[in-house]
């Protein structure tokens, strides 16, 4: 069932991509005239969030800008709520060339780079700031380079923020509250397996899926940052809300990076300026809305357990940070080691 739904998103986007496949198409030849304007592109970015997250934000910035500064010569078509389906599929297309972006989660991108599984260990960021110090620096480099080896170019790094567990059993305040409770994950080994240590049944689940599994009964639980906790009106189904931040999760704008190298120069500028563009509003979005969301999602009747001892937390999950660590040391300690 997956491989059919992963064949039929590509055939989806295939044809939004249209005969051009993001080729350069001269502009007088659009208009059907013959001239020596320069080529145009057509951009397909695609992302499993809604028209009113802060993946939203960052896309909507970059389309405007793009748009604006390229004086109509790039065109940036936005695909929301997994409508060219999971990240993993859209991040797939983009390096079969199926697709030209993306903005992702980076858990799915170890799939493709495994060192980027770094970015993904628990409890590694030990806040906001030096996350982002982090993804503004030398490992952020480093792993934008590795990606670009595998047909990604990364345009920025943005946010998607801490996650938290939410579920429709008891609160979690402790590890051994998470004892047989099923709980959503993402296909991101480092994630299943530290829930597994935490005592969950994790089960890796497309995020398309996910609220009909939790209005159904199919799993008990999730974990995700605030926005997307909100946004995707998980209060519908969920009843519990526990602030664990146990995972900082970055993202990816990017696009193949075939698409990239065949734009000029100019061009090219025009869209990492956009990128950065779209960053800023990505994060200036959530540090609007954090705190607003807990206080909606507890108008909407969630229960918030708010102080989480983390440390129990930290302790449970220290085999899985000891087992990724140990493949990529100096990453891992360029990390923890940022200020």
């Amino acid at each position: 069932m997956k491989k059919l739904t992963f064949f039929l998103s590509l055939v989806v986007t295939a044809s939004l991509i249209g005969c051009s496949n993001g080729q350069e198409t001269s502009g007088s030849e659009a208009n059907g005239e013959t001239g020596d304007s320069e080529a145009a592109h057509s951009l397909n970015f695609g992302t499993t969030q809604t028209e009113d997250s802060q993946f939203s934000a960052a896309l909507e910035a970059l389309k405007e800008e793009v748009e604006e500064k390229s004086d109509g010569e790039i065109s940036v078509n936005l695909h929301y709520n997994s409508s060219l389906g999971d990240e993993r599929e859209m991040v797939e297309a983009v390096n079969m060339g199926n697709l030209e972006g993306v903005m992702t989660s980076t858990g799915v991108l170890s799939n493709f780079v495994p060192e980027t599984s770094v970015l993904d260990l628990p409890f590694i960021f030990r806040d906001k700031e030096h996350a982002r110090t982090v993804m503004d620096g030398e490992v952020a480099d480093t792993l934008a380079g590795s990606l670009e080896d595998s047909n990604f170019k990364v345009l920025a790094w943005a946010e998607n923020g801490f996650r938290h567990v939410t579920n429709s059993q008891h609160p979690i305040e402790n590890p051994e509250d998470l004892d047989g409770i099923k709980l959503r994950t993402m296909e991101v080994s480092s994630h299943q397996k530290a829930f597994q240590e935490m005592g969950a049944d994790p089960t890796p689940m497309g995020w398309g899926e996910v609220f009909t599994s939790l209005q159904q009964e199919v799993i008990d639980g999730q974990e995700n940052p605030l926005t997307i906790i909100y946004q995707s009106k998980l209060f519908e189904v969920q009843d519990y809300l526990s602030l664990t931040g146990h995972v900082y999760s970055p993202t990816a704008i990017m696009v193949g990076n075939d698409i990239f190298e065949g734009m000029s120069e100019e061009n090219q500028q025009i869209l990492l300026d956009a990128a950065q563009t779209a960053k800023t509003a990505n994060y200036e979005f959530i540090d609007e809305v954090e705190t607003e969301n807990i206080e909606r999602l507890e108008d909407e009747g969630m229960e918030i357990i708010e102080d989480v001892d983390k440390e129990p937390f930290m302790e449970a999950v220290q085999p899985v940070i000891d087992e990724y660590k140990s493949e990529f040391p100096e990453l891992y300690e360029q990390i923890i080691n940022t200020n």
